[in-house]
């Protein structure tokens, strides 16, 4: 899926915003948590960490962890036990 409409938007665990999109990069509390390409494909360095798919699921480690939300927000799943 291309995301390129999320760069510049927010994200967020449930209800609580804790970090953005910037032009291919995810930060969280200000800090670079992850690289995002144009079409999706989520990664750590060489590593590749998950993507969105096409119907905005956001998917980690084969597992589906959150969706972009109306807004083009990134919205994880709080169900998940992330702590951030």
């Amino acid at each position: 899926m291309l995301i390129i409409d999320s760069f510049g938007k927010n994200i967020y665990i449930e209800d609580d915003l804790v970090g953005y999109l910037d032009d291919n990069v995810m930060f969280i509390k200000g800090n670079k948590f992850a690289d995002i390409t144009d079409d999706g494909v989520i990664s750590f360095g060489p590593k590749r960490l998950g993507y969105v798919d096409d119907d905005g699921s956001i998917i980690i480690n084969n597992k589906e962890v959150g969706y972009i939300d109306p807004d083009n927000n990134f919205v994880f799943y709080k169900s998940l036990g992330l702590k951030i």
